[in-house]
This record gives structure tokens, C-alpha cells and sequence, in this order.
């Protein structure tokens, strides 16, 4: 809690119009916490999305690139 209320001594230190800017940004900061897992999809299903258009076997090219390693 200590940084909690050192935060809390800042903001009353400073001019009005400066608390307005830290406000905002701590309502940009829980906006950007809460929105990427309600809106986006899970990984692998944008992966099936990427991959749905690709032509021949993910799985083969990776063992032929390995094959050259050899």
C-alpha cells in the first residue's frame, strides 16, 4: 500500500490540469486491460484463419527443411 499512498501525495501535489492528464491515463490503462481478451480470439484459432489459405502441408515443409540441415 505504501505506493498506493506516495502515488496518492503525488497526484495532490500537482496542478488540476495535470491530474486531468493522470485520470486519463489511468482510465486508458484499465480500458486497455479489460478489451484484448473479450475481443480477441484465441491464438490458435487465428493461426487456423492464417493457415486456411495456405496451399500443400505445413507439417511436410518443415520436415523437408530439416532434411537439408542434415
Amino acid at each position: 500500500m505504501r505506493v498506493k499512498e506516495r502515488l496518492i501525495k503525488e497526484i495532490q501535489d500537482l496542478p488540476p490540469e495535470d491530474v486531468m492528464n493522470v485520470y486519463e491515463l489511468v482510465l486508458d490503462l484499465k480500458k486497455q486491460k479489460r478489451s484484448p481478451y473479450r475481443d480477441k480470439k484465441p491464438a490458435y484459432l487465428e493461426v487456423q484463419e492464417i493457415l486456411q489459405n495456405c496451399i500443400g502441408s505445413l507439417s511436410e515443409d518443415i520436415s523437408l527443411m530439416r532434411e537439408d540441415r542434415l
